[in-house]
């Protein structure tokens, strides 16, 4: 019995470990996919890296007003909540 239990958290701890590289990444896509974005606004790219952030950790949707809810709604479109 002991032995599969420590097969089992051996396999969720390695799959955790190759999993989390993924997870980071995508969030660092966030700051620099929407940064990318030619003559949009600082509010805007602020408004995407939330909502790419919200969607991402599975917060609700709340996307403001302006330039910051137009951003945040193409953010929340390349985010995805797992």
């Amino acid at each position: 019995m002991d032995t599969k239990i420590s097969l089992a958290v051996i396999t969720i701890v390695a799959v955790s470990m190759a999993l989390f590289p993924l997870i980071v990444n995508q969030s660092a896509n966030a700051v620099t996919k929407c940064e990318d974005e030619s003559g949009k606004s600082h509010p805007w790219i602020e408004g995407c890296k939330q909502g790419w952030y919200d969607h991402d950790h599975c917060k609700t949707y709340n996307g403001g007003t302006g330039e910051v809810a137009k951003g945040y709604k193409v953010g929340w479109s390349k985010g995805s909540c797992k």
